[in-house]
């Protein structure tokens, strides 16, 4: 340190705002040397020393998630830097304001129709409580508590990007209930992309004006896989139309999606360029220390107990926090059924035989549709172009090899389609895996992806 503020606790009282500055200033450039500068800004570039004395130093920060994050990560190391410059080694606590009420704002009204209101479609168990924040997903999550506490302020949109299932969808959820926690007169609607395209390619053009049905446009609109809607046309031209307005009206927008609007393949030029108005953020691959908080969290809802060994194995078994659940609530039930205790054993027995009782039509459909980047929709339509053709003959394949359905069942679970046309998509993934390269590639991929029971 290049000072030392050796009598500073003399008079504790006297210590003024200019010097606390100072000693802040000097403890982030000493950190900002050892971090990568995109976690320093997430972390530490907002925030500032409130109050300093022997006993405590207060530093301030905007949000909860922050003040958790840095106090987990970072309270020992900026003890050890207080010693070194002002030769004390005070205990750190982190302080945050509660959302300041901001003045109503006059708002560009969207117009009405003589349709009911629009549904919600919030799920209540996704909060931001129960979410495990991590250095993974960071900013993703301080970003979406701000957006919750003060729309249309700092980001909007709020764009979250991740290639599997690292929990933007739960994010999403969080910030239309935190919303509406603030303020029950907000709104928040969730629109998955199975939503938003089977809402627009059924209307007429001009339904956009009556999207929202009685009631007034939401306060918050919340856009999930918003890649799957780039191979329909009609639904991105509609859904264009939706932001703008919405956008306008300085309403809220929060996109969740598999990749950044850059690298959405047939994204229209100008949503691309409305959904990279605010903030892009990723999500990126948990580690094994944040999914065993995840199996931790979720069992302690459920009332159960793993064991350590088991823990650590079933972080390790996948990357997808969705399958991740979804594996902690089988083996509960198997427990519950059974009565045994839940050890490495229970778990490495229900991973291996989870391929047989989880693989089914809807599975591999929901695993292709994704892969490929469109919808499962798509894959149950008649539509006859390449991009949907081709991934829908690889997912009737798959069918026919993963399950034990006669022709006629696989062509019920792929939109009602006769078994010729089933025998022409397996017939012709067979007669091509032999030779293109392309078809080998994405069958072996899909397999492993089908094996492992997640998209990693």
């Amino acid at each position: 340190m290049c000072r030392f503020y050796k009598n500073l606790f003399i008079n504790p009282q006297l210590i003024s705002m200019t010097t606390k500055n100072e000693i802040w200033d000097q403890i982030k450039r000493s950190i900002r040397g050892d971090i990568p500068k995109s976690e320093f800004k997430t972390w530490l570039s907002q925030a500032s020393l409130l109050e300093i004395n022997p006993e405590v130093a207060v530093i301030e920060v905007p949000n909860k998630f922050v003040a958790s994050w840095l106090s987990e990560n970072y309270s020992e190391h900026i003890r050890q830097l207080l010693r070194d410059l002002v030769g004390a080694h005070p205990a750190i606590r982190f302080s945050y304001q509660t959302p300041r009420k901001r003045k109503k704002e006059k708002k560009k009204r969207i117009p009405r129709s003589s349709k009911t209101s629009f549904p919600s479609r919030l799920d209540p168990s996704c909060t931001f409580s129960d979410f495990v924040t991590a250095r993974s997903n960071g900013l993703a999550c301080s970003s979406a508590l701000d957006v919750a506490n003060n729309p249309s302020y700092k980001y909007n949109p709020l764009y979250i990007f991740s290639k599997w299932s690292f929990g933007k969808t739960h994010l999403l959820h969080a910030i239309g209930n935190e919303a509406i926690k603030n303020d029950p007169d907000h709104k928040a609607v969730y629109l998955s992309a199975e939503n938003i395209i089977s809402q627009f390619e059924k209307t007429s053009p001009d339904w956009i004006n009556g999207f929202w049905g009685k009631g007034e446009a939401p306060r918050f609109l919340l856009l999930d896989d918003i890649q799957t809607v780039a191979s329909h046309d009609k639904s991105q031209r509609e859904l264009l139309s939706l932001c703008t307005q919405f956008l306008e009206s300085k309403r809220q927008l929060v996109v969740a999606a598999s990749a950044p609007p850059s690298q959405i393949n047939n994204l229209l030029p100008q949503l691309r360029s409305r959904l990279e108005w605010g903030l892009i953020t990723e999500i990126k691959v948990p580690d094994q220390k944040t999914k065993m908080k995840v199996i931790h969290q979720r069992a302690k809802q459920h009332d159960v107990q793993f064991q350590e060994d088991a823990t650590f194995f079933l972080a390790s078994s996948t990357n997808d926090l969705k399958n991740l659940v979804r594996l902690i609530d089988k083996i509960k039930t198997h427990a519950s059924l059974h009565g045994n205790k839940i050890d490495i054993s229970m778990v490495q027995s229900i991973l291996e035989n989870k391929l047989h009782t989880q693989i089914g039509p809807e599975r591999i459909q929901e695993i292709t549709a994704k892969y490929f980047q469109i919808s499962p929709y798509d894959l149950l339509s008649r539509k006859k172009e390449r991009k949907i053709s081709y991934p829908r003959q690889v997912a009737i394949f798959l069918t026919r090899k993963y399950t034990d359905m006669s022709l006629t069942e696989i062509g019920r679970a792929f939109g009602n389609k006769h078994h010729s046309s089933i025998i022409y998509s397996i017939t012709s993934i067979e007669t091509n895996i032999k030779s293109k390269i392309e078809v080998i590639n994405d069958i072996n991929i899909l397999r492993g992806f089908l094996s492992n029971g997640s998209l990693e």
